[in-house]
């Protein structure tokens, strides 16, 4: 896996020990999150005024869905997206007819499309997207030689969703900044923005190691298996849920099972499992006033400090901080309401890009299929 590499609208250099290094410039104010009118269709308030998209080496844009939908789009011209999955959604993904994705997708994952690049989506579920659009010309300036000449030979590429630690916290991060009053919290954006796009774009061109093996070589279970088996985990999350049971419920060997779900979901049942009991446990810390034994009890846990460590390892956050900043976050939005009654209801940012409550509609649909399964 590459490192993060930075990429400098204009490199200047620094020396360090002897060495001469490019160094990143000062971020730029806070940009608006605009909002596409259809999938992967840059914001019109960002290119009329930048002709060609030429000038704004980096843009945000959110795309969300309230339920199913379905389309199909070629990207901007010069300009790479970079997709994070804000909430865990169930969809698939393709380009010019060759499937990348069909099933579910966990909160934090990274696609990248090449320029101009044709894709296609299906959402069966509520989906909730921030589109990174990261100019290519900007990428070719970068001090990486490497990198950008892997970056001019991805024409009409679009890669597979990837999960990335670094990543992951560096989406909370951005979350977090987006959604802080502070302004000096507010000019990280730009900068935090570029170094998720640098670290997912040097990750997808990254060439394969000589000797891997090829993915696809054991298949990856059917959908219906897979909604199946997401519908035992999301009834079950209160008990304890072994690899026999997931693979009973959906009629295969547990070996068999084990495989063909990491072909499908990219994790295995047990890391899986774990992730939905935490995120059952932030939609039962921001939506209720249980205790925190309860929380736990009520995912899984057998005590609370088995929950507390891995909450925190997860989010980065104890599950009281977790509570305190959705409180807070209402606080501000109710704050808001009342010195504009006027205006529309407005959720906190944290809340509205899908990191309280995220997982209702893919578990509906999940469930549906399994009742009609």
């Amino acid at each position: 896996m590459s490192s993060f590499m930075p990429l400098p609208v204009q490199p200047s250099t620094a020396r360090a020990g002897g060495a001469t290094r490019a160094v990143l410039p000062p971020p730029r104010p806070r940009m608006p999150v605009g909002h596409e009118v259809c999938w992967r269709r840059m914001p019109q308030s960002h290119t009329d005024d930048t002709p060609a998209h030429g000038n704004r080496p980096i843009v945000l844009a959110r795309w969300t869905t309230c339920g199913e939908g379905e389309g199909a789009a070629v990207g901007p011209p010069g300009y790479y997206v970079i997709a994070l999955a804000l909430r865990p959604m169930l969809l698939r993904l393709s380009s010019n007819g060759r499937v990348l994705h069909d099933g579910p997708l966990e909160r934090g994952m990274v696609q990248v499309t090449a320029p101009a690049t044709q894709t296609e989506y299906r959402a069966h579920a509520p989906s909730d997207f921030l589109h990174i659009y990261l100019s290519a010309a900007y990428v070719a300036r970068c001090p990486d030689v490497v990198l950008a000449a892997r970056s001019q030979q991805a024409h009409d590429a679009c890669y597979p969703f990837m999960r990335d630690a670094v990543i992951r916290q560096l989406m909370h991060v951005l979350v977090e900044a987006l959604d802080s009053p502070d302004p000096a919290s507010r000019t990280c954006v730009d900068a935090i923005a570029r170094a998720i796009a640098a670290r997912a774009l040097g990750i997808a061109l990254q060439p394969a190691e000589p000797g891997q093996p090829e993915t696809g070589k054991t298949p990856a279970l059917e959908n219906w298996r897979l909604q199946r088996t997401i519908a035992f985990i999301d009834d079950h999350l209160d008990q304890s849920i072994s690899l026999q049971q997931l693979a009973h419920a959906v009629g295969l060997s547990p070996t068999y099972f084990a495989a063909r779900f990491r072909a499908a979901v990219g994790a295995s049942p047990r890391l899986f499992v774990m992730r939905r009991r935490i995120e059952r446990a932030k939609l039962l810390l921001a939506s209720t006033r249980m205790s925190m034994i309860d929380v736990a009890l009520n995912v899984g846990f057998r005590t609370q400090s088995h929950f507390t460590t891995v909450f925190g390892r997860e989010e980065g956050a104890t599950p009281h901080q977790w509570r305190m900043r959705c409180a807070n976050a209402d606080d501000r939005a109710a704050s808001a309401d009342a010195d504009d009654p006027h205006a529309p209801h407005r959720a906190a940012l944290s809340d509205r890009l899908g990191l309280r409550v995220h997982d209702a509609g893919s578990v509906a649909v999940a469930r549906s299929a399994a009742a009609g399964g």
